[in-house]
């Protein structure tokens, strides 16, 4: 028997799936079954039964919900380059349907060049950014004051020399600066994380400046004050 072309083939059960799923006249709706027919078909790669399974079991409107379920569909359907699984499955990651909200997981998923181009691709990563933006203020001054600590602990030597990685209002009306420095395209923020991964930043931006400060020639240097800003 070949599976690509018997009646039991993932195609020929996707299209008796959709015939159920989605009746035509002459045609009595199932869902129970079409659901069954989509999962063997999606059990055995075929894509579009693994994204249109998530998707029911995503929304429960013909089958009870299952969120976990529906993320590992999606999932699997997103893994092989179907655009409009990925797109279902960055909003579930930037509601946090079932799972916390994940806007790095999101991002990754709607920056994919199959995804970008679609315009619901590009409505939800502005939404995405419109998010970020309304952390800005807090997250600024929460940064200005965890430099701050870490400045006073440099020698009057190496703060001459280090300048400051978060002069205070450098970001003030910058927002284009504040996504470069958060690194968003990266796909590596979170809400729950941008401090953190701000943070990080900054531990390791002055051991790495400490390390290439000029040696002191002479005399010694005890905790000074910040350096003023450039």
């Amino acid at each position: 028997m070949s599976a690509d072309t018997s009646d039991n083939s993932p195609e020929a059960l996707f299209e008796r799936a959709k015939r159920f799923y989605f009746p035509t006249r002459g045609t009595e709706p199932d869902p129970a079954l079409a659901l069954d027919l989509f999962r063997q078909a999606a059990s055995r790669g075929h894509v579009p039964s693994q994204r249109l399974l998530g998707i029911c079991l995503l929304e429960g409107s013909a089958c009870p919900q299952d969120l976990s379920q529906a993320r590992f569909w999606l999932g699997e359907a997103a893994g092989r380059g179907d655009p409009q699984a990925s797109l279902t499955l960055a909003l579930v990651y930037a509601r946090g349907q079932g799972t916390p909200k994940r806007w790095d997981l999101a991002w990754r998923l709607l920056s994919r060049p199959e995804v970008e181009t679609l315009p619901e691709a590009r409505e939800l990563k502005m939404k995405l950014k419109a998010e970020l933006v309304s952390l800005y203020p807090a997250l600024s001054g929460a940064v200005e004051r965890a430099e701050k600590a870490r400045r006073v602990m440099l020698t009057r030597h190496q703060a001459r020399f280090i300048p400051p990685f978060w002069p205070v209002g450098r970001l003030e009306g910058r927002q284009e600066e504040f996504f470069a420095l958060l690194d968003l395209n990266l796909g590596r923020i979170t809400q729950d994380n941008a401090y953190a991964t701000i943070s990080a930043g900054l531990d390791a931006y002055y051991a790495e400046m400490t390390k290439s400060c000029p040696p002191l020639e002479r005399g010694s240097a005890g905790p000074g004050p910040p350096a003023p800003r450039p």
